[in-house]
């Protein structure tokens, strides 16, 4: 119970870290990369329990303002989430954004694997 999440962050690590908006209280990355900008997600939405969006809202900033030289935001389009297909819209906090800091790309379609050329067994005598 003493032990808190950022406990197990080591700054000198060279590796991608994982963790919660909550635990990225007070540490900056060069690159953070936010998935899940999607209304439902973020704000976080349950249907048992109202939600105080303003508080996701300073979430979402806590997160964005993490990243030292880049910030990538990214929404799905179509998602799996305790076990249901869903096609949320993506977070009304996308919109606060100003339109001169954002850039936009859209994923490109995956190319078709190509045929493997057959591999030729090698004998050994």
């Amino acid at each position: 119970m003493l032990q808190n999440e950022t406990d197990d962050y080591d700054p000198r690590a060279d590796r991608v870290t994982l963790m919660t908006l909550h635990a990225a209280k007070g540490l900056e990355f060069p690159v953070v990369l936010m998935v899940g900008c999607e209304e439902n997600l973020l704000p976080y939405q349950r249907a048992d329990k109202p939600t105080d969006v303003e508080e996701e809202r300073r979430l979402f900033y806590v997160g964005m303002t993490r990243a030292q030289k880049k910030l990538v935001l990214t929404h799905a389009k179509t998602r799996f989430l305790f076990g249901q297909r869903m096609e949320n819209a993506a977070s009304r906090f996308l919109n606060d954004i100003e339109q001169a800091l954002k850039e936009f790309k859209a994923m490109t379609k995956r190319r078709a694997l190509k045929e493997k050329p057959e591999i030729e067994q090698l004998s050994l005598f």
